[in-house]
């Protein structure tokens, strides 16, 4: 009678399921019927057709392979009704699918949930959830066993749900016929990703109006963009960036009085210029104290660019090239970046191929510039560069430059597999094709290897504790 009633309650869960129906074929090869599983008992495997009519097999009339599918299926679905729908959440994605855990109300059935209960991997499928998903009064159907590698602590063995029975037996189908029987392989390791956020600062010239310019790499697949200056971190957007130009248009609502960015005369070669380095402070938050050095002009072979050989300092993050009445002919990008994970900060400052590298000013016309070569117009609403001498002193231009110039900070996520840590190997000797294997639970219950409960790690002999009632034992 209880056996029974067992086998309505599993029937009344899988009736309540979107109807997935498989391919079974006969054990010759010959027929095939499109059918969800419903139940097997007694040797005799019901199936439920695409018309809703239910259809009754013996076992033996079917393929190996629909065999050992059936009793899967009998075994998760009987496992999800004994479990019952589960509400969890989900803890962090990982490859191949999510880690999740079960859920319990606390005070009724208006108290507060608390996500405490059994970690399980729940494969992806077609499935997209983020960090902190709660799924709600969800069947779980076994689908097999994963070894998982949290960020902190050991690898352990874990079960595996699916959200549908189809899934969850071919989810473990699969891993049973890679794991061939070795029972090392039977739990594939699955770990937390360590996620790395990567900030970088660089400099952003004021435009007026809101419109910056900042260099094309320091805005690439950002995931946020900050202007910072006068302590205030203002939320920026790309407007237009140009990877051969190597400079990016962005806007905000920081309003900066510009520069005079535009010299009377171009760049000349063997012209005498001054390098003025603008470098961060030491929390990192800030422009410091500009430095000066002088230089000649080296090579003027490009249309957008020339380079120096004037001294910079290292730990800059960019500044101008002045001529000798204090005009700016060019500028220049060092962005630095900070790399933060779990346990640990590292720092990275990106250089160009060319050391002494230097955009010329008066490409950011072209930058503005929109449409086809012959029909292109400037952007409307960026105000027009400002020609001319910014001081009439060295100490009077580097602290007018450093005022009209912006600190931008670009942050962008990078996920990495976290390393593998060793964990027991299962005791006892593969099993050989067909034959099953066995463990003794903390309870003294033995399960074998066809029983959800099975654990590998936890060997034990066929004769040892008392049979599962789910599986014999």
């Amino acid at each position: 009678m209880r056996r029974n009633l067992h086998l309505l309650t599993v029937l009344l869960l899988l009736q309540n399921l979107p109807v997935m129906a498989r391919e079974w074929r006969s054990a010759d090869g010959k027929k095939s019927i499109e059918a969800r599983f419903a139940a097997l008992q007694n040797d005799r495997v019901q199936l439920i057709g695409k018309d809703g009519k239910p259809l009754v097999l013996p076992m033996s009339a079917l393929s190996t392979i629909d065999q050992s599918f059936a009793k899967l299926a009998q075994v998760s679905a009987h496992g999800a009704a004994t479990l019952g729908p589960q509400t969890c959440e989900i803890i962090t994605p990982v490859d191949g699918g999510y880690i999740a855990r079960m859920g319990q109300q606390l005070s009724g059935a208006k108290g507060p949930w608390v996500f405490t209960g059994e970690t399980f991997f729940l494969p992806k499928n077609q499935l997209n959830f983020a960090k902190g998903d709660r799924l709600e009064a969800k069947p779980l159907f076994y689908a097999g066993n994963r070894t998982y590698q949290p960020l902190e602590g050991d690898a352990a063995v874990i079960r595996a749900f699916a959200l549908d029975l189809d899934s969850a037996v071919e989810a473990d189908l699969r891993l049973r016929a890679v794991a061939d029987n070795d029972p090392a392989k039977l739990a594939p390791l699955v770990s937390e990703p360590i996620t790395e956020i990567i900030s970088t600062r660089g400099l952003a010239l004021p435009l007026g109006k809101g419109f910056f310019v900042t260099e094309h790499e320091l805005i690439k697949d950002a995931k946020t963009l900050m202007l910072h200056e006068d302590g205030k971190d203002l939320p920026a957007k790309v407007i237009k960036s140009d990877d051969k130009l190597g400079l990016a248009l962005i806007s905000s609502t920081l309003e900066m009085e510009p520069a005079k960015l535009i010299a009377r005369k171009p760049a000349e070669l063997g012209q005498g210029i001054y390098a003025l380095a603008l470098s961060l402070t030491k929390s990192g938050k800030d422009l410091g104290a500009p430095s000066l050095t002088r230089g000649i002009i080296s090579q003027t072979s490009s249309r957008s660019s020339f380079e120096h050989d004037a001294a910079l300092d290292p730990y800059t993050v960019g500044g101008y090239i002045l001529n000798d009445k204090w005009e700016p002919l060019g500028f220049f990008f060092r962005s630095q970046s900070r790399t933060e994970t779990v346990n640990s900060t590292t720092f990275a400052r990106a250089s160009n191929k060319t050391p002494q590298a230097c955009i010329r000013t008066e490409t950011i016309e072209a930058l503005l510039m929109e449409g086809e070569k012959a029909e292109a117009k400037r952007r409307p609403g960026v105000p027009s560069l400002r020609p001319g001498s910014i001081a009439d002193n060295a100490e009077a231009a580097t602290d007018a430059l450093k005022k009209s110039t912006a600190l931008v900070i670009a942050t962008r996520e990078i996920q990495k597999q976290a390393p593998a840590k060793q964990i027991a190997t299962p005791a006892g000797p593969p099993a050989q094709p067909g034959q099953l294997r066995y463990n003794l639970s903390s309870t003294g219950i033995r399960h074998n290897s066809n029983c959800r409960y099975f654990n590998p790690n936890k060997i034990c002999q066929p004769t040892d504790g008392k049979p599962c009632k789910l599986c014999g034992g």
